[in-house]
């Protein structure tokens, strides 16, 4: 009963096209790109961007430190990732 079970999920996950994995929609950024875009200069000039009133604000430094010796830019990812979730 089990086994019947499991068969009838792989089939409708394989119907549905979940049975490899779902990939990133057309036209997104790669991963290589995203990863690029981690530095201190990219905040800043995203603050620029979004005409936030005061600016690229940094007042504990943080985009300046170097976790686990990893470098800036593995930091500022780390962080941006940290704030998302």
């Amino acid at each position: 009963l089990i086994a019947t079970k499991m068969a009838a999920l792989s089939l409708s996950t394989s119907a549905l096209g979940l049975a490899h994995g779902v990939a990133p929609p057309r036209g997104s950024p790669s991963i290589s790109m995203m990863a690029k875009a981690t530095g201190k200069d990219t905040l800043i000039a995203l603050a620029e961007e979004q005409q936030i009133p005061m600016g690229f604000w940094d007042p504990l430094k943080l985009a300046d430190k170097d976790f686990w010796s990893e470098g800036n830019d593995a930091t500022v990812g780390w962080l941006r990732h940290a704030e998302i979730k």
